[in-house]
């Protein structure tokens, strides 16, 4: 995935040196056909940046052909504390940095279904941060060339804040999708190796990332054991990056979740997880409990505890008519007059990369 409408902010017709920024009334009318819509889905966030975009055709293109269906936006999973925009030219430019970077990682986490096979996952993945990080260090240059060392201000003027937000912004994309592909990856940087080896700034600069994604299923917190609940785990035993190239399968080629309330990684960190409450999270199927069962039979030889028992004990699982699925259901599904899933065949090549 390139980044090639933040990186017109540093290269391109949205420089901020190079815009007419006198007249204001124009940028007013753009915030304002922003501010008219509050994005939740893919399509949404489209038609924002599409109105952002007006003057700029080409940029609209870009984000028109990589924007695919209305699914439901995925935040990104790491924040840091950025300015305030002071006027309707540095609204606009907060608009389309945050906007954009949104819209970047929602379409790299769709791309990610048809990524068959673990090679593929590291190198598109590898591919989006290095040009996420690529960016970055050259704004961090220009803001150390223009002499911008300091955060923004009500004084500074719109090249500072636009340079200063989109840096931090890449930031927070940056580790968002390292945090969400970190089970594929042959490695992974910390934030600060990432300002001392790749932007080459000292490590006082470092401006710190708070997590704001979903609770982590083997930390403490509402999804693990505590004295007063009995506690359930499904003891998977194999390699987590292939367990992560088959639920991602699972889900693009049977809609094995409802992706509108369950996303794949909640899946594989409920499935990994070390202890979960039950009840904890809600996973909800997008196919049939028939193709869930057939999942579950090809699942179980690579953990120590996917039973039907310990299914229904968790009580996180639902059907694609949300009721709580119980080891009953999953039994009569499994031996309903012995008919094969349809699904079958193309499941049992997705299990292949469990192999």
């Amino acid at each position: 995935m390139e980044v090639k409408v933040l990186d017109s902010i540093m290269h391109g017709v949205l420089k901020p040196w190079k815009l007419d920024t006198t007249n204001t009334r124009r940028f007013t009318e753009l915030v304002k056909a922003a501010k008219a819509a509050s994005p939740s889905t893919n399509a949404e966030l489209l038609s924002q940046l599409i109105a952002l975009l007006v003057d700029y055709p080409t940029l609209q293109k870009i984000v028109a052909d990589e924007t695919i269906g209305n699914a439901s936006l995925q935040p990104l999973l790491y924040k840091t504390d950025l300015p305030k925009y002071k006027d309707a030219v540095t609204h606009f430019y907060y608009f389309i940095i945050t906007g954009e970077t949104l819209r970047v990682f929602n379409a790299v986490l769709q791309q990610a279904a048809n990524w068959t096979e673990l090679v593929d996952i590291r190198y598109q993945v590898g591919k989006s941060l290095t040009n996420v990080r690529v960016l970055a260090k050259q704004v961090t240059t220009e803001l150390n060339e223009q002499g911008f060392t300091t955060v923004p201000d009500a004084q500074s003027n719109v090249v500072h804040f636009a340079l200063y937000y989109l840096k931090h912004s890449l930031i927070q994309l940056y580790f968002s999708i390292q945090e969400q592909f970190k089970a594929s990856l042959s490695q992974t940087t910390t934030l600060e190796d990432f300002y001392v080896l790749d932007l080459e700034e000292p490590l006082s600069t470092v401006q710190q990332l708070e997590y704001v994604g979903p609770p982590a299923a083997d930390e403490k917190g509402s999804t693990e054991y505590n004295d007063n609940q009995e506690a359930i785990h499904f003891g998977f035993k194999d390699d987590i990056a292939k367990l992560t190239t088959v639920v991602n399968q699972l889900c693009h080629q049977i809609e094995l979740l409802n992706d509108d309330v369950t996303s794949a990684d909640e899946l594989i960190k409920a499935l990994t997880a070390k202890s979960i409450l039950p009840g904890a999270v809600k996973i909800q199927l997008g196919c049939e409990t028939k193709h869930f069962r057939y999942c579950i039979d090809k699942f179980t030889p690579y953990f120590n505890s996917l039973s039907l028992s310990n299914i229904e004990k968790s009580k996180i699982f639902y059907s694609k008519k949300d009721t709580l699925i119980t080891a009953n259901n999953l039994s009569a599904s499994g031996s309903k007059n012995k008919i094969e899933p349809k699904e079958k065949a193309n499941i049992d090549k997705i299990f292949k990369y469990l192999q």
